[in-house]
């Protein structure tokens, strides 16, 4: 509680459950290449480039607005986010940028023309791209910018993010990590040559993470072209670069290896992978993007679960973040009284059924109170008592199965009741099929849906109390099994009685498992 410390939570989870909350943010320019052919299931946030600002806070015309529009059509029929870049490098000229962030009235205008432009365009948030603003008063008024941004686009559940450089960034103040919902690492063109080398990364990683940026807030920046010659990676490889290797010809560039091993480092040590830019890439075996997908897949699970760091919020109230000494360190949300939350926008949870929800959590007294909602409250998933873990950082996972139907949802988590600390959540979307036969030596002629399967129905399904079997033949003879989505035995009825007692299970999915001889047939149903 926050008299005695402990503040928050609550949750309103966002992200696109191919289940990928690790980001992976390619940069789209207004002057090459085609909205077509983006590879929109391996991203989740696509930025345009680039909005000019004014001097007097104005905004430029944009440039292909029609291939913006169509960009921000195709991604949201995908389930990606669309976020305008503003800036970039412009020849080093930010002249417009330190005029309109001098100036209230000109910051005013500025941040109105952004709403305008994002509602607009049907933007998901803005990405802010001015790259060098100076020591002193240069620093202060980027902070005063960016936290109007961050109340203006917040208030309005868009995004706000930037770029920055991957070094030496102290005009970037420290207090501007809580307006942003991430940051992108511009960790490349250090020199003509070597210019995004993996220690390079890790240098970038190390530096902002020590000054106080959370991991989760840490996306990495990555090259799709070479140095000193511009080259895009799919130029080097068409005149004969090998898409493994990082030099040809005296150009340096980065080939499939060490983008998965930079992959790799962001999910050990930050939140995101970004990408300068996507029309440079390669197609089909040779594509960048398609080994960043490679290493997301195999970190998540191959897509069946994420892990969301509660400190990623999109919103929230009445919370704090604090350092945390869980593995894997970082922050977590703390200070938690009754009535307190935390939100993140647009969960697309892919299939219905039941899924699997762990919450990391710590109490010194235990007494706290978890729930889980959607959209805002209307539907509500059920709640978790907190037990005690002694302290503040002892950390112990609990857990609880909901069950919820396919589609895009804002998710809830709310304290009921205070007294508890939150590291991170994780969702594991429901089982599909049958366990193998490996793990069940009983079934190992197991077919999944063979003719006589299609004439069986389970109803109601959902089913409450009695489950009725209408199997289109004589069930006499054969055996039941019903299993819980691990895997495990939970009954097993008389299978004449074309009845089955579900009345004493918890809730979640299960697969009933008919063996008659040599044929099996497995049908699924939810308590």
């Amino acid at each position: 509680m926050k008299k005695s410390s402990i503040l928050i939570i609550l949750l309103f989870l966002s992200i696109q459950l191919s289940f990928a909350q690790f980001r992976v943010v390619g940069y789209m320019p207004s002057w090459a290449g085609s909205v077509n052919s983006i590879q929109y299931s391996k991203l989740t946030h696509i930025n345009y480039a680039f909005l000019l600002p004014t001097s007097t806070g104005g905004l430029q015309a944009i440039e292909n607005p029609s291939k913006l529009q169509s960009l921000v059509t195709l991604a949201h029929n995908n389930g990606k986010k669309v976020l305008i870049a503003v800036g970039g490098w412009n020849n080093g000229d930010d002249g417009a940028f330190e005029s309109l962030a001098a100036n209230s009235t000109y910051r005013n205008n500025f941040v109105n023309n952004l709403i305008n432009f994002t509602n607009q365009y049907n933007l998901d948030g803005i990405d802010i791209d001015w790259e060098y603003p100076d020591n002193g008063a240069s620093a202060n008024n980027y902070a005063a910018l960016m936290q109007q941004l961050s109340t203006e686009m917040h208030n309005r559940g868009k995004l706000l993010t930037a770029a920055v450089v991957a070094v030496n960034g102290s005009s970037i103040l420290s207090s501007v990590f809580n307006m942003v919902d991430f940051l992108n690492l511009m960790a490349y063109d250090a020199n003509s040559f070597d210019h995004s080398t993996y220690s390079y990364a890790q240098q970038s990683i190390n530096y902002w993470k020590g000054r106080g940026l959370p991991a989760s807030k840490v996306v990495l920046g990555v090259p799709f072209y070479g140095r000193p010659s511009w080259e895009s990676f799919s130029a080097l490889v068409n005149r004969g670069a090998s898409p493994f290797a990082d030099v040809y010809q005296g150009v340096g560039y980065n080939g499939i290896n060490t983008i998965k091993s930079k992959t790799n480092l962001a999910f050990d040590q930050g939140n995101g992978i970004m990408i300068w830019e996507l029309s440079q890439d390669a197609t089909g075996a040779n594509s960048l993007l398609s080994a960043i997908n490679e290493v997301v897949v195999q970190r998540t699970g191959g897509g069946n679960s994420i892990t969301i760091q509660a400190e990623s919020y999109n919103s929230m109230s009445g919370i704090q973040t604090e350092a945390c000494t869980d593995a894997g360190g970082g922050q977590n949300v703390g200070y938690i009284d009754a009535s307190d939350w935390m939100a993140f926008y647009n969960i697309n949870f892919p299939v219905s059924g039941t899924y699997k929800v762990e919450y990391r959590v710590a109490s010194l007294n235990g007494g706290g109170t978890l729930s889980l909602d959607l959209n805002a409250g209307t539907i509500q998933l059920g709640a978790l008592a907190v037990p005690s873990t002694g302290g503040w950082q002892n950390w112990t996972t609990i857990t609880h199965n909901v069950y919820v139907n396919a589609g895009t949802y804002n998710v809830g988590v709310f304290a009921q009741a205070g007294g508890w600390n939150l590291n991170w959540l994780r969702i594991t979307r429901p089982a599909t099929g049958l366990m193998t036969a490996a793990e069940n030596p009983q079934t190992e002629k197991t077919t999944k849906d063979d003719a006589a399967s299609g004439k069986w129905v389970l109803f109601p399904n959902p089913v409450q109390h009695q489950l009725n079997i209408m199997a289109g033949e004589d069930i006499t003879g054969g055996s039941i099994r019903v299993v819980d989505i691990a895997g495990r035995q939970v009954l097993a009825p008389r299978a004449a009685t074309y009845k089955v007692d579900v009345s004493h299970l918890a809730p979640g999915t299960y697969t009933l498992i008919f063996t008659k001889k040599d044929r099996t047939v497995t049908k699924q149903f939810v308590k």
